[in-house]
């Protein structure tokens, strides 16, 4: 089979499976807490959410603009800055951690 532009490649749509060395595990092992993410101008990209013990995420909303693709690969970036800073997942939902680009509402 040849390299063809055309077909897909099965390395780049492999979907990326945290481990316990590299980011927080995507398998809550409890209740979770979540909190809605905004963009800047308001609107709603979805939910970050912790199980405040070891893991933690973020869920884009079912129906994204077209415009909101870069929304998960940013989740992704600051989630792994967090691990790699030794942020407990606990901690996930400071605002601090996605500010100034994101904002995000924790509803008591």
């Amino acid at each position: 089979m040849t390299d063809s532009p055309n077909l897909p490649r099965f390395h780049d749509a492999t979907a990326r499976f945290a481990s316990e060395n590299d980011s927080y595990d995507y398998k809550a092992t409890g209740p979770v807490r979540q909190a809605a993410v905004y963009d800047r101008g308001g609107r709603l990209l979805g939910e970050v959410w912790t199980d405040d013990r070891h893991a933690g995420g973020f869920t884009l909303i079912d129906d994204p603009e077209p415009d909101m693709g870069y929304v998960g690969g940013s989740m992704d970036r600051i989630l792994g800055k967090a691990y790699k800073a030794g942020i407990p997942a606990s901690e996930l939902l400071n605002p601090a951690l996605y500010a100034p680009d994101f904002e995000i509402r924790v509803e008591s």
